[in-house]
């Protein structure tokens, strides 16, 4: 994206943002520096800090607008016209197609949503909060349609999420797609299958 010099505060924040955001995806945040920032911006260092902090709080909040998109796939994946279980299957296989993007997208893209860094720790547990109760809301809603049995969806959707836990980075980053969509696909048909109220016991008609 082409820039003129940086006039207004928001036109700088931008600016600040987007080179940070380029830098990082080469380096990753650890070596990245406020310095390489302003120069990568082509701003004086001080210009940063009338917009930020810290390097941190640049890294935070470019890993905050990540796991906002994720979060925004999850949130379209719930609102599907579907039965709730096929809802939260979507919402886990959007889960993991968003952060599967982010693979592809430069040497350390994935850093912004896992990565020792404070500010992406920071930012990654308020996104844990947020699926949460997104997966709450849902299991609440398909137990009062008598689709899903859950007596406490809080302890539900906590369950759900440890249950997931490996389809979010880095394991997620660490095996092929194909893999990801078969193991996937099996830890579905393995857990929803419970939350859907079945009775593993009954047989299945002949």
């Amino acid at each position: 994206m082409e820039h003129g010099p940086p006039g207004s505060a928001s036109e700088r924040r931008q600016r600040i943002l987007e080179a940070t955001e380029r830098l990082l995806r080469r380096y990753g945040p650890a070596k990245t520096t406020v310095a390489d920032i302003a120069r990568e911006a082509e701003i004086a260092v001080g210009a940063v800090y009338l917009e930020f902090a810290s390097k941190d709080a640049i890294v935070e909040e470019l890993s905050s607008g990540q796991h906002r998109a994720v979060m925004a796939a999850m949130r379209a994946a719930a609102a599907e016209d579907l039965p709730f279980c096929d809802r939260l299957r979507a919402v886990f296989d959007a889960r993991a197609r968003a952060f599967l993007e982010l693979a592809g997208s430069g040497a350390h893209a994935c850093d912004l949503v896992h990565c020792q860094s404070r500010a992406v720790k920071a930012a990654h547990a308020r996104f844990l909060d947020e699926e949460r109760a997104l997966l709450r809301d849902l299991i609440e809603r398909g137990a009062r349609a008598g689709e899903l049995d859950a007596a406490d969806p809080e302890l539900a959707a906590r369950a759900l999420l440890t249950a997931y836990a490996s389809f979010s980075p880095p394991w997620l980053f660490q095996i092929s797609r194909e893999e990801v969509a078969a193991v996937l696909s099996a830890v579905h048909q393995i857990v929803l299958y419970g939350l859907a109220g079945r009775d593993p016991a009954r047989k299945p008609a002949r």
